[in-house]
């Protein structure tokens, strides 16, 4: 299926063109039926020759209506404009088209109505006009059609048209990222809840769970149903309704967006290029109104620049939104449309007078600026895309040269280089401090550069000067606490009384360099007893040998093995039954399971 909104002055004609195409009447209240004159958004159904199905979103021409006109015509991209005979181009005819343009609509096609109640002059007269007024408009050169409802002139061709129009169009893409913008909410007797609006950028299929609501709640797909037929999946470009379960009717509202779970933002603050309309300037900051999908919301308009080139929008409320978003702004005071405006940020980190220069530059580039470590998660949901459609853009911007892979995220080049210069000055003002040290441990770097601690690798992993081991980084200028000459003189001393070693602080040692070297695993520390590494595997064979030998041992035992004094024996027996070398039993200790005696259990 593909969705085609009308557009138009009031009273040329929309409804009764799409009740003579589809044999519904799109106009719903009876209040419209009395008064011959469309209020709200009207629906309707039909199908072209060639098979194609085509569900039609009526839009009211009245001025007075036109947050209707813009909720039926913001998630389109084909227009049926429809300008009577007997009138010619009118106001609405005029601001329907600077709407459309705005929103980026290019293709369609124009239907010359009421054909039969003017001459031939007349309706050649319509369509040089109608050709005049689209010629600078990204409508120019749409076919145009003359018929009319009542007589059934023209009507075939306009099937035809419509027909050729959208088999030319690429349709609605599926991007993996559904969202559908309510346009009608109802509780359907013995259904609950039920939602319609034209679906895009992905499909949904019967179970998914979906959120939508402000704030936005968990709901799931019970039954979808499209041009009165239910189905289990719904394709972009569909006009669906929603039965959904878990959401109650007066949760919703039109404007709320039906979206899959976890795949969108909803900021509050978007920065946008700004399309302001001729003859309608646009005050340098103030109170608007912003049109997006089938919604209507109020925000904070402020430029970013001197032309106006580019502006920021502040929310009343998050809004479902992604980059390349087009938004209609429309002055509350004048209730006329002054801009047109497309999402290149959300949620900027930038402050506004310095986010003119940011989003001025080139898609990647900027994309890069905002977003230093760039994952295809995150990029995924600023474009509402897949992964892999965000992987293959991140490939793209490496390939380009305007970012660099680092682990599994895009770094600008110039921000990785900063990142590690960074880095290197920190770690060498922590050597310079704290010359005993291996280092400094990455999660406090990571802190002081503002990273997470796995960027931080990523980020260091090839980079020459420093490195990464055991959570602790290092310049490769850094001597190691372990190569340092009073590194080499402590572990003398130590080892010359293995089993009764003099305090390092007995001999003038730092603190910081027992630290260190205990770090590195040249020294252990015992319950505040320091001994050397390689005495402690010496106790450990002697130790050994004896269970060999005899079964078991005793403290008194370890202190004639070792030579040594109660001091420094309790705290290496310690150690033996916290490595399992030893196990205690009564008085003795008997082999534990790291011995590598075999033990055998009693009968």
């Amino acid at each position: 299926m593909k969705t085609v909104a009308t557009a138009g002055h009031v009273d040329h004609g929309k409804s009764s063109l799409v009740l003579a195409l589809t044999g519904t009447d799109p106009d719903r209240f009876p209040e419209e039926k009395t008064r011959g004159l469309t209020i709200d958004l009207g629906f309707a159904f039909c199908t072209l020759a060639s098979g194609t199905e085509i569900g039609f979103v009526d839009v009211p021409g009245h001025v007075r209506f036109i947050k209707n006109m813009l909720a039926g015509v913001g998630a389109l991209d084909t227009v049926l404009f429809v300008v009577a005979a007997t009138e010619g181009w009118m106001p609405q005819s005029e601001e329907h088209l600077r709407i459309l343009e705005v929103l980026g609509v290019t293709r369609g096609m124009v239907a010359i109505t009421k054909a039969d109640l003017v001459d031939d002059e007349t309706v050649a007269l319509a369509r040089l006009e109608i050709e005049e007024r689209l010629s600078e408009s990204p409508l120019a050169g749409i076919p145009i059609v003359a018929c009319d409802s009542v007589s059934g002139r023209g009507l075939d061709e306009v099937r035809r048209t419509l027909d050729a129009v959208l088999d030319d169009s690429p349709g609605a893409p599926d991007l993996g990222r559904p969202r559908l913008w309510v346009d009608r909410v109802f509780a359907a007797k013995g259904a609950g809840t039920v939602v319609t609006g034209t679906l895009t950028r992905g499909r949904l299929a019967v179970d998914d769970q979906v959120e939508t609501g402000d704030p936005p709640r968990v709901a799931r797909v019970r039954a979808i149903e499209t041009a009165g037929r239910q189905v289990d999946v719904a394709m972009p470009g569909s006009r669906v309704a929603l039965n959904l379960v878990g959401i109650e009717r007066a949760d919703l509202a039109r404007g709320h967006a039906v979206v899959t779970a976890d795949h969108w933002l909803r900021p509050r603050v978007a920065d946008v290029a700004v399309e302001a309309l001729p003859g309608a300037p646009v005050k340098s900051r103030g109170r608007l109104q912003a049109y997006v999908g089938s919604g209507e919301h109020r925000v904070w308009f402020r430029s970013l620049d001197d032309p106006g080139r580019f502006a920021r929008l502040r929310f009343d409320d998050p809004i479902t939104l992604a980059l390349g978003d087009r938004i209609v702004l429309r002055d509350p005071g004048t209730n006329t449309t002054v801009a047109g405006a497309e999402v290149l940020d959300l949620d900027p980190s930038s402050r506004a007078k310095d986010a003119a220069a940011t989003l001025v530059l080139p898609f990647a580039e900027r994309i890069l600026v905002q977003r230093p470590w760039l994952g295809s998660a995150d990029l995924a949901r600023l474009l509402a895309c897949s992964e892999p459609d965000a992987d293959a853009t991140l490939q793209s911007i490496v390939h380009e040269g305007s970012g660099v892979a680092v682990g599994s995220w895009i770094v600008a080049s110039a921000v990785l280089e900063s990142f590690r210069v960074g880095a290197s000055d920190r770690v060498l003002d922590h050597h310079r401090r704290h010359p005993h040290e291996a280092g400094i441990e990455i999660s406090t770097l990571a802190i002081a550069l503002r990273l997470r601690p796995e960027q931080l690798r990523a980020a260091l992993a090839d980079a020459p000067e420093l490195d990464v081991s055991r959570g602790i980084v290092r310049h490769a200028s850094h001597v190691p606490a372990a190569e340092s000459e009073d590194a080499r003189a402590l572990v003398a001393a130590l080892e010359a009384a293995p089993f009764a070693p003099p305090a390092p602080k007995d001999l003038g040692v730092a603190p910081s360099l027992v630290r260190s070297l205990v770090r590195e695993g040249l020294l252990v520390d015992l319950d505040g007893v320091v001994f050397s590494a390689g005495a402690l595997d010496l106790a450990r064979g002697r130790v050994v040998g004896a269970l060999r030998e005899h079964g078991s041992v005793t403290v008194a035992d370890v202190r004639d093995l070792l030579g040594s004094t109660r001091k420094y024996v309790m705290p290496i027996v310690g150690w033996l039954d916290r490595t399992g070398v030893t196990r205690r039993l009564d008085d003795d200790r008997v082999p534990g399971p790291t011995s590598g005696i075999e033990v055998l259990d009693p009968p």
